[in-house]
């Protein structure tokens, strides 16, 4: 019996070791032959491709066309926040931050309290508006009185005269005290009921992201150090620079067309609203004035790079269907088909393009030189090609 027992515990033992060994190598197998996959070049001048495969993802391919587009001019340039859309949160009396509302990154509107001062100083100020609007309402009173008798012919005119300067020094007092109030913050017409305060707030100025916050509780803040700033960076603007030789072509109106330098899949365009009257410094170029149209989902920065196109007419041009221009790491692609297909293969190759205005659904291109004349381009889904090359890019 004991004998019986070791030796199928024997056997359990060799049967899970073998089992173990056969899957460790054929695990082995299976990865190699993956990780060799994965690093399999395709040849990007050889894509081949059955009737199946061309059918199923509807390929279409044509040569290029001739179409009359926008004539354009080269330009780079960056992207700029005009001054009043940058609005600096600032006391107009020195005092100690009691509160803040916002963090950096945080959208606030125009008009917004963003935080509270304390000053007692400002308490001052309100007892002197209250006795003003008091000494006020007293010169009102004695001039309303000196009219009545002068209607009833027993005032005295030099009396009525004096009452009308009494009341006209009081109000001007009352009304500069009153403007200096609403300048910090303070109602007017909660002094004037005698609810006084210490504390007064500060307010965005302007509707945008607190970009810079140095504000803290407990310290002092004076007159000269802005406490935030408030960017409304969707007012975001664009200065390009246009050098002399092209400086009479640019006009009032002309459309732009642009990318960012560093994020060439994000397409911006605009028109051109104004132009400097002298060169920029140190160059022979001058900035042109840009007005962005609106980027949904795209976030724009002061100081950003920009390069594209000012269109300043029509020209004929060699152009391709947006389709048939794929976008990957910076370059503009196209795939053309190499030759007629032979018992139903297909080969195609790709190329590498330099793309002008788009219009209409078509954009112009210049096709590098080995492109060979005629050669037929694939029209729509390249994008398809694109992604059995590894390049996951984007449709121009």
């Amino acid at each position: 019996m004991i004998k019986r027992i070791i030796f199928i515990v024997a056997v359990t033992a060799v049967a899970i070791l073998g089992f173990a060994y056969w899957q460790n190598s054929h695990g082995e197998d299976a990865h190699t032959e993956e990780h060799e996959h994965e690093h399999e070049e395709v040849d990007t001048q050889n894509i081949e491709l059955n009737d199946k495969q061309v059918k199923a993802v509807d390929l279409k391919w044509g040569a290029v066309e001739t179409r009359e587009l926008d004539a354009t001019i080269q330009v780079n340039g960056t992207l700029v926040l005009r001054a009043q859309h940058v609005g600096l949160v600032t006391s107009l009396m020195g005092g100690v931050v009691k509160k803040v509302y916002v963090k950096e990154g945080q959208h606030v509107s125009k008009g917004q309290v963003v935080a509270t001062i304390e000053n007692t100083d400002v308490l001052s100020l309100q007892r002197e508006y209250f006795t003003t609007r008091q000494e006020c309402e007293a010169a009102r009173q004695e001039m309303e009185r000196q009219k009545l008798l002068a209607v009833n012919g027993a005032g005295v005119k030099k009396n009525l005269q004096l009452s009308q300067k009494d009341y006209q020094i009081a109000h001007v007092s009352m009304v500069g005290i009153a403007h200096q109030l609403q300048q910090v913050g303070i109602s007017v017409a909660a002094v004037a009921k005698g609810n006084f305060t210490a504390v007064f707030p500060l307010r965005a100025p302007v509707s945008g992201t607190v970009s810079e916050l140095t504000a803290s509780v407990g310290s002092y803040a004076d007159m000269q150090s802005p406490l935030m700033k408030v960017s409304n960076n969707k007012a975001v603007e664009c200065d390009l620079n246009v050098f002399e030789k092209d400086i009479n072509k640019i006009k009032t109106g002309n459309r732009v067309y642009l990318s960012l330098t560093n994020q060439t899949g994000v397409k911006l365009t605009g028109h051109v609203y104004g132009m400097n009257e002298s060169f920029n410094k140190g160059t022979k170029s001058v900035a042109v004035h840009v007005k962005l149209d609106a980027a949904p989902g795209v976030n724009l920065f002061d100081g950003m790079y920009v390069s594209g196109q000012i269109a300043t007419g029509r020209q004929m041009c060699f152009a391709l269907p947006d389709k048939a221009i794929v976008s990957a790491e910076g370059k503009q692609y196209v795939f053309a088909l190499n030759q007629e297909p032979q018992n139903g293969k297909y080969s195609f190759s790709r190329h590498e393009v330099t793309t002008g205005v788009s219009t209409g659904g078509y954009t112009e291109v210049t096709l590098c030189k080995h492109v060979k004349d005629g050669l037929k381009i694939v029209t729509d889904n390249a994008f398809y090609l694109a992604s059995l090359t590894g390049e996951h890019g984007d449709h121009h």
